[in-house]
């Protein structure tokens, strides 16, 4: 578990870059030994032909003699004070060698490149025949000289990554704190946010990678600040729609506990009946809408017959139309297919018919289809009440709205609800006034094609 990004950045960075040097280095020293190894050899051959070139007169002049002595033996300073030489003439005399290389262990090596051990030390060897004497010449090197010079270019780069770890440790750790700050800014501006401020964060001059988070973040602040509002303006509509039957109620009540006539005191207690019917009616309402309004998508959808359901909401109103003597018509229209949630199209049709039951006159009729035009599905209601002017049409869908002058009990909520269920099916809801009056209400479903 992380629990520190800087920490685990600074040492994620410093064991990456230990790793890489490390590699780096044991390359280098493969390499380098790979590179000092054909340059010394050529240095090698180089000495050999400055002897072969001294050589030719070696038998007869002291002073070629001197001159090879003194390169070899006398200038320390040069390359080739690592350098051991030999040369032989045919009879297998040593006419010259220098003083590391007194011996004739050199007397046998094959012509060309060798490698030989010689008291405990290993020699790296090149041997060669003057062409004018015939004259073998020897040239050796110990090979503790080349490997010192890998040992040291990698020590060398040791001693520089020792030298850069903490540099590099304090740049990482100075890097990492610019990277982060936005995150620290980010911080401090929520923690120093009361608990009801759930304005967005400021996504501007924020690094790409981080930006998703505050999105989604701002996201969640819009989500929480809708179910705030959403539960402040249910508490808010409790209270304005209940207070009002609450207060009759208990005042229907003080009057029937005050009736001295039977009548009276009936008349009074059917009045709270009533009032308590409208609180349950509102309250179910108000559930059902605050419901509605925190879900974004629906839940649990399927292919459904409209009209098939349809069926079934009606059947649990006719009761209540046939009070009012009012006829209910459902035309014949099967295989209606949406795609919907079952509970929320039952709540949307009975609304809807519900609301025509009431506003519908006594001895009435109320027509209701489902209709197929194109790649839409219409669920229509007709009734014959006095229906809604045009310039109400967008303001009837509004809380709690009611037209002037309206004696139908309701809540002013059904069609809130219905155009929140609709909103969530991806459906479109028409008003309309039909020729013999009153309204036409249509709600319009894409329809549904199975794959």
């Amino acid at each position: 578990m992380i629990r520190s990004i800087r920490h685990f950045l600074l040492a994620s960075l410093l064991i990456s870059i230990t790793i890489a040097s490390s590699i780096t280095a044991i390359g280098n020293y493969i390499t380098d030994k790979q590179v000092i190894q054909p340059y010394l050899d050529e240095h090698l051959v180089e000495v050999f032909s400055f002897i072969k070139l001294l050589g030719q007169h070696i038998q007869h002049s002291d002073t070629v003699r001197k001159q090879i002595y003194t390169y070899f033996e006398e200038t320390p300073s040069r390359a080739t004070k690592n350098i051991a030489f030999q040369v032989w003439d045919n009879d297998g005399k040593l006419l010259l060698h220098s003083s590391t290389a007194a011996s004739g262990l050199l007397k046998n090596v094959p012509l060309g490149f060798s490698d030989k051990q010689i008291n405990g030390n290993n020699w790296r060897i090149y041997a060669g025949l003057n062409p004018a004497t015939s004259h073998k010449i020897v040239v050796a090197e110990l090979y503790n000289l080349r490997n010192k010079l890998a040992d040291d270019i990698t020590r060398n780069n040791a001693y520089i990554l020792l030298v850069t770890y903490p540099i590099f440790g304090l740049l990482i750790w100075m890097i990492v704190g610019v990277a982060l700050r936005s995150i620290s800014r980010v911080t401090n501006e929520i923690s120093n946010r009361a608990s009801t401020h759930l304005d967005p964060v400021d996504t501007a001059n924020t690094p790409i990678e981080i930006k998703p988070l505050l999105v989604e973040l701002n996201h969640l602040f819009q989500r929480l600040k809708h179910a705030f509002d959403r539960n402040k303006r249910f508490a808010a509509d409790a209270a304005h729609e209940l207070r009002t039957p609450l207060a009759a109620v208990k005042t229907q009540t003080q009057v029937a506990l005050k009736a001295e006539d039977a009548k009276e005191r009936d008349h009074a207690l059917h009045k709270v009946i009533e009032g308590v019917d409208r609180s349950s009616h509102v309250v179910a309402q108000l559930l059902i809408l605050s419901r509605l309004s925190q879900e974004e998508e629906l839940n649990d959808v399927h292919p459904t017959d409209l009209h098939k359901l349809a069926t079934e909401i009606i059947a649990y109103l006719v009761p209540i139309a046939l009070e009012k003597n009012i006829e209910i018509e459902l035309a014949p229209s099967p295989n209606k297919m949406i795609l919907g949630n079952d509970t929320a199209l039952g709540i949307l049709i009975r609304n809807i018919v519900d609301n025509a039951i009431r506003y519908t006159p006594s001895g009435s009729e109320i027509k209701i289809q489902i209709l197929r035009d194109k790649q839409q599905l219409i669920f229509r209601v007709i009734d014959t009440g006095p229906g809604i002017p045009t310039e109400l049409h967008e303001r009837v869908f509004e809380r709690f709205y009611r037209i002037l002058g309206t004696t139908a009990s309701g809540s002013g909520l059904g069609l809130a609800i219905v155009s929140q269920i609709a909103e969530l099916h991806h459906a479109q809801i028409h008003l309309s006034s039909p020729a013999k009056g009153g309204l036409q209400f249509d709600v319009i479903f894409p329809i549904y094609h199975p794959e």
